[in-house]
C-alpha cells in the first residue's frame, strides 16, 4: 500500500478529506523529526516507539567494481511496534 492508497482509507474510516489526511500525515512526520532530532524518544501506548538512533560507519562492497567504499555514519529515526500491536490473521 503506497501513501495515496492510505491517505484513501483513512479518509474512508475517518470521514475526512483526503486532503486534511493527507495534511496530518505530513505534520505527523514532520513532529516526529522534530522530536526525535532534540534526542527524545516518542513512545505512543499501544502503537510503539520512535527514537533517533546512529548508525556507525561501515565497509561495502560495490559488487560490480570489485571496491570497498566507506558508508558515513548517520542518525536514523527507528520505530519499535509494542508488542501489543499485533494483529492475528484468521
Amino acid at each position: 500500500m503506497n501513501k495515496a492508497e492510505f491517505v484513501s482509507l483513512l479518509a474512508k474510516r475517518t470521514n475526512l478529506s483526503k486532503s486534511k489526511c493527507d495534511l496530518f500525515l505530513d505534520e505527523f512526520k514532520e513532529a516526529i523529526l522534530e522530536v526525535c532530532c532534540k534526542g527524545e524518544e516518542i513512545s505512543l501506548r499501544n502503537f510503539g516507539k520512535f527514537s533517533l538512533q546512529e548508525r556507525k560507519a561501515r565497509k561495502f562492497l560495490n559488487p560490480q567494481t570489485k571496491r570497498y567504499y566507506i558508508c558515513a555514519p548517520k542518525k536514523m529515526i527507528a520505530f519499535k511496534g509494542f508488542k501489543n500491536f499485533v494483529y492475528n490473521i484468521k
